[in-house]
């Protein structure tokens, strides 16, 4: 599984940033080059075109009025000395100008019109796959971006659990305490039982003293006839 070395949220948020604007500002270059494009077309080959051939059709009605005067200035002038139609003959000649001016431009325009839709041509084939990426994969890649940085903030935005961990000093403290008591009550139970053998003997010897002290009651009773030889002998 790939792994991501994402070390700055805010990192992510400027090129994701910078992603949109790139991606207006060539939608905007390809949408303006479409425009000029089109206009440079219609201009050519609608506004051009049609306003040289108006011109050509002018030119030759032009050129026939001019060859009409200069017919009838030679006619009116026929049987005269001295002729002249320079006039006519220049009017004429400005005419032929301004129709084979015209005719220029429209064998102009149709030689360059192919042109055109051809430099027209290699360009869509370059800008075409720029406007497909921008109307898919760049969105996409955006729309990818945006989850990441959704997903670390919310990943950041957890805390991070705090573990409770004991004192090892207070551990051996309290092992040691236990320890202490155990030999305490160890301790207590050997004195006990070293105490036990004297408790016994101290009771055994309770009922030999109460006899003795019973005896001694006897012989110290007043008026009690002790026999001379049972005295003589405990003397």
């Amino acid at each position: 599984m790939s792994q991501a070395n994402v070390r700055s949220v805010e990192a992510l948020k400027d090129f994701k940033k910078a992603m949109i604007t790139f991606m207006e500002d060539a939608r905007n270059a390809l949408t303006s080059t479409e425009m000029e494009i089109r206009q440079t077309r219609n201009w050519l080959e609608r506004d051009q075109l049609a306003y040289w051939k108006g011109q050509i059709k002018k030119g030759q009605e032009a050129v026939a009025q001019a060859r009409a005067d200069l017919h009838r200035r030679q006619l009116s002038q026929m049987n005269s000395d001295s002729a002249n139609d320079a006039d006519q003959k220049e009017a004429l000649r400005k005419a032929q100008k301004r129709l084979q001016e015209a005719e220029e431009k429209v064998q102009r325009i149709k030689k360059w019109s192919p042109v055109l839709e051809h430099a027209i041509a290699e360009y869509h084939s370059q800008s075409q796959p720029l406007g497909d990426r921008l109307s898919g994969g760049l969105v996409t890649s955006i729309a990818i971006l945006e989850k990441m940085i959704v997903a670390l903030e919310g990943y950041l935005a957890i805390a991070a659990p705090i573990t409770k961990v004991e004192s090892s000093s207070g551990g051996g403290g309290g092992a040691a305490g236990g320890a202490a008591a155990k030999t305490a009550s160890g301790g207590s139970d050997g004195v006990s039982t070293a105490a036990a053998p004297a408790a016994e003997t101290a009771a055994a010897a309770k009922p030999a003293e109460g006899a003795a002290a019973s005896d001694g009651n006897q012989a110290a009773e007043p008026g009690a006839k002790v026999p001379e030889g049972a005295s003589a002998s405990r003397s």
